[in-house]
């Protein structure tokens, strides 16, 4: 995403200190700055209260979505399919990076089934040399937590999720005993009961009643998908060059959850990423919300990383079983390329990471919103339309006077390029204050 840039190779340590638990912290003092006045309706929830809400959903639940994958059933290839497997991040050329996770000289193998009929993915139980480097273990355990909470019916589900006998418990008993057998063993027994659930139906059963992700399930996949594609190469995305638009930085799931949350953003509609990046917000859109994911982006090292995305997020999603939204990351200005300006017609929420850009691109930005339908909203982290900006005769011509904008505030650790906090603005297009200066105009006229 073309905005500023504090540490593109730092992103994994923030997302990892991003946890629920912090955007808890903040969300109960939220208040509401729009133009409409809306008063700070969360402001008297207790922090337990709120932290529930936020767990309960990453969006607003869309009861038009549908979440079962059952497009793959009818393709006879026994569930094999490309995938980056968690192996591969430890092995060939990147052996030299990783140790085995237990005192031996081989990483143990391991293959874990997901909640799907695909093949399993395949692991060496290794860990990075590097303290916030990928960890195997933790990848495993965190997908079987995940899998046990979403996949399976409820008092199944406590049976696995106990914070005693639970899989993820024994799994961390395993790991602090230094045993890979028991480790192996508990994984086994894991794989044996996901298996048994996929082919009686139980797992789409349940599937079934469920019309969204909650935000950790949302961040476990995407973090998949990041850390096979983006994490291997992160350091190519530094190359840029200061004082251009043309910057990298990125926004964290949270804050972009909230986007979503406060866009009401929907399965049926039409999202786009100007200036997309590696292609996250693209891909959390399509997965968080189910929707069909545009972006573009002309910076060459993004655009790379995000076509290694594009390829590996479909492949997840079918390991999760899940049915997401169409996904297209596009390269070259968004300006200029006529499939964006195309389906920006059609768009029911564009996001422009606009921190970075210069006040010559933000008004061609401005200009292109022309072409956008009316209700479409346009989130930015700069305002296309200045503060107390009002419609008189002498500018009644100027674009600006077609967006209605609303400010919101976002809390610390939610973009790549710094810790603090700092403000976002949604604007809409709705051209009936416009409407009715220009017949005031007309009546006077008459006179």
């Amino acid at each position: 995403m073309q905005s500023l840039m504090h540490a593109a190779c730092t992103r994994m340590q923030r997302l990892s200190q991003v946890n629920l638990d912090a955007v808890s912290e903040h969300e109960g003092g939220r208040r509401d700055d729009d133009d409409g006045g809306d008063s700070g309706g969360d402001s008297d929830l207790s922090f337990d209260s709120v932290r529930k809400r936020i767990r309960s959903s990453a969006s607003s639940v869309d009861p038009g979505r549908i979440l079962a994958d059952t497009s793959h059933r009818s393709r006879d290839d026994s569930g094999d399919f490309a995938l980056a497997h968690g192996a591969d991040l430890v092995s060939g050329d990147n052996a030299a990076k990783y140790r085995p996770a237990f005192v031996e000289e081989v990483a143990t193998a391991i293959e874990l089934q997901y909640p799907s009929d695909s093949k399993p993915e395949r692991f060496f139980l290794a860990d990075s040399l590097e303290s916030d480097g990928y960890k195997s273990m933790e990848d495993i355990v965190e997908t079987v937590k995940y899998v046990c909470d979403n996949y399976l019916p409820p008092r199944e589900a406590e049976l696995y999720t106990d914070a005693d006998q639970g899989f993820e418990r024994r799994l961390n008993r395993a790991i602090h005993a230094g045993s890979p057998s028991d480790f192996a063993h508990i994984i086994t027994e894991y794989n044996a009961l996901i298996k048994s659930h996929v082919a009686d139906g139980t797992i789409s059963k349940v599937l079934t009643t469920k019309h969204a992700l909650t935000f950790d399930w949302t961040k476990r996949i995407l973090d998949q998908v990041y850390s096979r594609t983006v994490s291997p190469h992160v350091d190519i995305l530094k190359e840029y060059k200061n004082g251009t638009d043309n910057v990298y930085g990125e926004l964290l799931y949270p804050l972009v959850s909230e986007m979503f949350r406060e866009t009401a953003l929907r399965s049926d509609q039409i999202f786009v990423d100007l200036g997309s990046g590696v292609g996250n917000v693209v891909l959390q859109a399509a997965l968080e919300i189910g929707c069909e994911s545009w972006g573009c982006e002309m910076m060459r090292n993004p655009c790379d990383l995000a076509d290694l995305q594009a390829e590996e997020f479909p492949q997840r999603a079918r390991l999760w079983g899940l049915n997401v939204g169409e996904v297209h990351l596009l390269r070259g200005d968004f300006l200029e390329n006529k499939a964006i300006g195309e389906v920006l017609k059609r768009a029911d929420v564009v996001l422009v990471n606009n921190q970075a850009f210069g006040p010559d691109l933000n008004s061609k930005l401005v200009d292109r919103f022309l072409d956008l339908k009316d209700g479409c909203q346009v989130v930015s982290l700069k305002s296309f339309k200045p503060e107390g900006f009002e419609i008189q005769e002498r500018n009644v011509n100027d674009v600006r006077h077609l967006l209605r904008v609303r400010k919101r505030e976002y809390f610390s650790n939610r973009v790549s390029w710094t810790d603090a906090p700092g403000n976002y603005y949604i604007a809409t297009k709705d051209p009936s204050d416009l409407i009715r200066f220009q017949k005031g105009i007309g009546k006077r006229g008459r006179r």
